[in-house]
């Protein structure tokens, strides 16, 4: 008995343990419930919302880091966005936020996730995150590298 319980415990911390590796169900689960996946169809949901939904997000932070850091093509600018995501994760300030102020009159600044996530989840998410939610013309070259690999 106590072998057989000890062996479904050992079992749900690997599938629990294997599951937080995934980038899309770390998304799932530790960003969805304030960054949802898309915007707003109506005004109940918009005042429902706790943060801009992630394409809106990544158009901000993209086209930031884009203007300010001058990175010198699409591979250049995916690292320096992935490199602010997994630090702003943790460590979130208004000088490093690139929303316009119009986003913090409807939401406030997001608060750090210390707790929630941990640094190895931060890197397996935050390059899933700018693959599939920055602005395509951002995205284009870098699909091509990744072919071309």
């Amino acid at each position: 008995m106590i072998k057989a319980i000890l062996l479904i415990c050992t079992l749900t911390l690997f599938a629990n343990a294997k599951e937080l590796k995934d980038p899309e169900v770390i998304y799932l689960k530790k960003c969805q419930m304030c960054h949802a996946l898309q915007g707003p169809e109506n005004m109940e949901e918009k005042r429902a919302m706790a943060a801009p939904y992630i394409t809106l997000a990544m158009k901000s932070v993209v086209t930031g880091v884009d203007a300010i850091e001058e990175p010198k093509n699409n591979k250049e600018l995916r690292a320096l966005v992935i490199e602010h995501i997994e630090d702003y994760i943790f460590n979130p300030t208004a000088d490093k936020s690139y929303c316009e102020d119009i986003i913090f009159k409807n939401y406030n600044y997001m608060p750090s996730l210390k707790r929630f996530i941990t640094p190895k989840q931060a890197s397996i998410v935050a390059p899933w995150i700018y693959d599939n939610f920055a602005p395509i013309k951002y995205r284009e070259d870098w699909k091509i590298v990744k072919l071309e690999d």
